[in-house]
Order: structure tokens, then C-alpha cells, then sequence
């Protein structure tokens, strides 16, 4: 059974970019748009971060992509920012994919 199987959320990812017409203007805008992964809660409550937010993390699984710390994932009319990434390549046995953590902050 391929670790894809589980893949039963779908979500967009944007990227920081400048504003065409501008060399200081950025927006964050499309990058990635139905990515298939899963999304699983880690926090059963709402937990303060190193800066001093307030949020709730959660672990989204999918295949290998290019994403970056500072995208943003929207899932379901969320915006989860990204608190940390780690991709699973070659692994023996294992199906490569990226584990990625986002926070939201509501």
C-alpha cells in the first residue's frame, strides 16, 4: 500500500512574489493549486510559538514538491503558514514524500 493512498485532503500553496509593475510590491499568489495530501492534527489545543503567537499545528503529507518555508497553504478557506519542512527521499521500502508542518492562527 503506497503512502499516496492516504492522500485524501487537497490543498493550494502560495508563494511570496512581487507584483508585476513594482520592484518593492509583493502578494502572495498561486503557486501550487490541488495539491492531493493529508492533513492530521498534532495539537489537541491551542499552543504559543517561539514569537509569541497563538495557533494550532497540524502535519501535511504529500509527494515531493517545491515547498518552501514561507508559502502558505490554504486548505478548506484556512491559511496555514509553514513552520517546517523535511523531505523523505530514496528511503528503501518507502515512498519518497514530504512531511510538512503548518500552523494556523486564528
Amino acid at each position: 500500500m503506497s503512502i499516496s493512498n492516504n492522500y485524501n485532503d487537497s490543498v493550494d500553496v502560495k508563494r511570496m512574489t512581487t507584483v508585476a509593475g513594482s520592484s518593492i510590491k509583493k502578494e502572495y499568489t498561486e503557486w501550487i493549486t490541488n495539491l492531493a495530501c493529508h492533513i492530521q492534527p498534532l495539537d489537541p489545543s491551542i499552543t504559543a510559538d517561539i514569537e509569541g503567537g497563538y495557533g494550532k499545528n497540524r502535519l501535511m503529507i504529500c509527494s515531493i514538491q517545491d515547498i518552501v518555508e514561507g508559502d502558505r497553504i490554504i486548505h478548506d478557506s484556512n491559511e496555514y503558514r509553514i513552520a517546517g519542512i523535511e523531505k523523505f527521499n530514496d528511503l528503501p521500502g518507502r515512498a519518497n514524500h514530504m512531511e510538512i508542518l503548518i500552523r494556523i492562527f486564528k
